[in-house]
């Protein structure tokens, strides 16, 4: 293969990657990226890429009192384990996105669950420092 065919077919290749999808291997990448590089990677049923944009000392938080904490990598990964048993179609659809600095407010709905269970909804609020998702907070939504 020629060197400009390589080229090509380089630039075609990296063309079909979103951009968010190497923004948690990235320190200086802006928070927007880094957030929806983990809801690609959270989509994408990809525990170990959504996994890569949390900070090794991450806190999620449920406000509600309803789930525990979740600290650190690996109570993340723990928690988040599900992600490899849920059919394709399970995903998080953004309705809407706010930022400010550091903070990225997610309106997120539940995709594909049983037409019982509906689509919920939620929000959730990352502080993203240093390329990383330090901090994650769900507040009540009722």
């Amino acid at each position: 293969m020629s060197r400009l065919m390589q080229v090509v077919s380089t630039c075609v290749l990296l063309m079909l990657v979103p951009l968010s999808a190497a923004a948690c291997g990235n320190k200086s990448a802006d928070p927007i990226q880094i957030v929806q590089a983990q809801v690609d990677a959270y989509n994408a049923h990809d525990i170990d890429a959504f996994a890569a944009c949390y900070a090794d000392n991450v806190t999620i938080s449920d406000l509600s009192g309803k789930r525990p904490t979740i600290t650190g990598m690996s109570a993340l990964k723990k928690a988040y384990a599900f992600l490899a048993r849920e059919p394709k179609d399970f995903r998080v659809a953004i309705i809407q996105r706010a930022a400010s600095g550091p903070t990225v407010v997610d309106h997120e709905r539940v995709i594909g669950l049983p037409a019982d269970k509906g689509q919920p909804e939620a929000i959730a609020v990352y502080e993203v420092r240093d390329g990383k998702i330090q901090n994650v907070w769900f507040p009540p939504n009722k």
